[in-house]
């Protein structure tokens, strides 16, 4: 018998945190006007739930409460090499439920470039890996088709629709509620 080969004792262990194309990484507070900035384009906040445009001392309120919350899970997302995307998130994570509900958006540049699906693909893995999470679901307007074609990559299913939702750009629009279970989850 020979020796043992102490070079396995050093092989790369794989990040939950990173995918094929992004990592996931906590917000700094250097990151909030990059976040201020790329969130507030109208063609990034027009598919989401909140109010903005939001002064940098508003987005940096947010950030404080969400750094201390215990039901949330906030991100960057970057490139491998360490280039800002975006930002994603699990939220109302339900420790009896073992669910969450997850939210995420790209800095327009980065859109149609696998990034966001990469991104949620990652998150979702890591919520059910190394939260034990069974259950994801998100809200995804009807005018949003992009990221819905992104949520059903990783193999989020229709779950029900939230009529006359949003009223988006002069006109009501429908919210689309989707789920994932965790042995839904398409690996790419």
């Amino acid at each position: 018998m020979g020796k043992p080969d102490h070079h396995d004792d050093f092989k790369r262990v794989d990040s939950p945190f990173e995918g094929r194309l992004i990592r996931l990484r906590a917000m700094e507070e250097d990151d909030l006007p990059r976040i201020n900035a790329g969130i507030w384009d109208p063609e990034v906040s027009q598919y989401l739930s909140v109010a903005w445009p939001e002064p940098l001392a508003g987005t940096r309120e947010w950030w404080e409460r969400s750094r201390t919350s215990d039901r949330d899970a906030g991100f960057v997302i970057e490139t491998l090499s360490g280039e800002f995307l975006g930002g994603c998130g699990l939220h109302q994570v339900s420790a009896r439920n073992r669910s969450a509900v997850l939210g995420i958006w790209l800095a327009k540049p980065h859109w149609e470039k696998g990034y966001g699906s990469d991104a949620v693909r990652t998150l979702c893995r890591f919520a059910f890996r190394e939260m034990n999470l069974q259950r994801i679901e998100l809200g995804v307007l009807e005018t949003n088709p992009r990221g819905r074609r992104a949520y059903e990559k990783v193999g989020f299913k229709e779950e029900g629709r939230l009529r006359r939702f949003m009223f988006v750009d002069g006109r009501h629009v429908d919210m689309i509620l989707m789920g994932l279970l965790a042995e839904d989850l398409i690996e790419d």
